[in-house]
């Protein structure tokens, strides 16, 4: 009986010592990204698709997340049509698939501050991904067209290694959803909603005081040098 109990004791000891499993991390957007062989952009938006002739902002490097500027007006470029890679676009999907969620630090990031101090997070779901590509002699042909400021400015930063090219882009469809803490006011979802939408250029629709859709916004880019 006693040696029982002793086990029983001893059981419960062992118990209350074990560590609890950590709790998993959410999934993580920049992360499919990256498996997918882009990197991620700083401001998602519909500015540096395929074609577009870029350089960094000064400072920021070319290091995820990706903090761009154009080199050449892209209206300027004439860009063809991006190929639509099917396969790829299939297997981006699969990646993008159920919810991602960002946290303060990531909202921090993307220059979100007005009311953030009462969400909780902020979640994304995407939806109508697609892998937008050219080949490398379009690249050349967008190249070889340019007009003379546009050619000598991108000679200028070719000489300085800092003159790129965008091959391919991930393209989706994203609802952003604000999860707020309990008792945060009207004005204050408001406040968070609009920063949300100012922090993403291109064509963003607002759907309602605690969500906003982005159609067609570059998440992650495919960048070659310009040799």
């Amino acid at each position: 009986m006693f040696r029982r109990v002793a086990a029983v004791l001893g059981a419960v000891a062992l118990a209350g010592c074990t560590t609890p499993d950590p709790i998993a991390p959410s999934p993580s957007p920049t992360a499919a990204i990256q498996k997918l062989g882009y990197e991620a952009v700083a401001l998602p938006s519909t500015a540096y698709g395929p074609g577009s002739l870029v350089t960094s902002v000064k400072g920021s490097g070319f290091a995820s997340p990706l903090k761009l500027t154009y080199l050449c007006r892209p209206d300027f470029t004439n860009a063809p049509p991006p190929i639509i890679d099917t396969a790829a676009s299939s297997e981006a999907s699969r990646e993008f698939n159920g919810t991602f969620k960002l946290d303060a630090t990531a909202l921090a990031d993307l220059g979100i501050s007005a009311g953030v101090s009462n969400v909780e997070s902020v979640t994304m779901k995407f939806s109508n991904v697609k892998i937008e590509q050219l080949a490398f002699d379009d690249l050349a042909t967008i190249r070889s067209q340019l007009g003379p400021v546009c050619a000598d400015l991108v000679e200028s930063f070719k000489k300085k290694s800092i003159a790129y090219q965008t091959k391919g882009a991930i393209r989706a469809d994203v609802v952003y959803t604000a999860n707020f803490k309990r008792g945060a006011s009207a004005e204050v979802k408001s406040l968070v909603i609009e920063s949300l939408k100012a922090s993403f250029g291109g064509s963003v629709q607002s759907n309602s005081n605690s969500s906003i859709q982005g159609n067609g916004l570059y998440y992650g880019l495919l960048l070659v040098k310009v040799e």
